[in-house]
C-alpha cells in the first residue's frame, strides 16, 4: 500500500462522515485506499476491489466490527457492495 491514503474535504466535510460510528470511521481509508486511480478519475467510483476479513483483522478490525463497518459504510453511502465472498458468496 502506498504510504497514505487521501481525503477530499468534500468526504471529511460531510455529514454522513461525521454521523459515521467509529469502526466504520477506521475502516474508510483502507476502502479508500483500495483503488488504485487517481481521485479525478471518473472511473474511480466504479473500481471494484476485494476486502477480506483476514485482512480486516490486521488492520484491527473484528469479524464482528468489520461486518458492522461494511453496513455503516453502505448505509452511509460510501460503498457499495457488488457480491459477498468467502461462505455467502
Amino acid at each position: 500500500m502506498p504510504p497514505f491514503v487521501a481525503t477530499t474535504y468534500e468526504i471529511l466535510n460531510s455529514r454522513a462522515y461525521a454521523d459515521l460510528p467509529a469502526s466504520a470511521t477506521k475502516a474508510l481509508p483502507v476502502f479508500l485506499g483500495k483503488v488504485k486511480l487517481p481521485w479525478n478519475d471518473p472511473e474511480r467510483n466504479l473500481r471494484e476491489f476485494n476486502f477480506t476479513y483476514p485482512e480486516a483483522k490486521r488492520y484491527g478490525l473484528a469479524g464482528g466490527t468489520f461486518a458492522r463497518a461494511i453496513d455503516d459504510l453502505i448505509n452511509f453511502g460510501f460503498i457499495v457492495m457488488a457480491e459477498h465472498g468467502g461462505l455467502r458468496g
